[in-house]
């Protein structure tokens, strides 16, 4: 009879370890939510209103440009700014070839 009430207490307290265990990854996840939240509702609006940021949005939003896109191959700024990037990179100035 007394090991049936010592093994009673052990099993109460392996369930009590779960029941915290399970509620942590409870708190774990809901404390990831949050994050996500504050970061998509009030870092990043915060962020969109820097000096630094604003002209940039600007330019994206009057540009219609998809700022969500992976790639820019098909919009037309991109593709001029490749262009200039190629020139620059393949006629690009060279130093002076005599010895000092």
């Amino acid at each position: 009879m007394e090991t049936a009430i010592n093994q009673k207490r052990v099993e109460t307290g392996s369930g009590l370890k779960r029941f915290l265990h399970v509620s942590l990854q409870w708190a774990r996840m809901f404390l990831c939510i949050f994050l996500i939240w504050a970061f998509m509702f009030i870092a990043a609006p915060w962020v969109e209103k820097m000096p630094a940021v604003e002209p940039i949005i600007c330019f994206i939003d009057e540009n219609y440009i998809d700022a969500s896109a992976l790639y820019y191959t098909e919009i037309e700024e991109f593709f001029e700014a490749e262009i200039h990037m190629e020139n620059t990179m393949n006629f690009a100035p060279r130093g002076h070839s005599g010895s000092l």
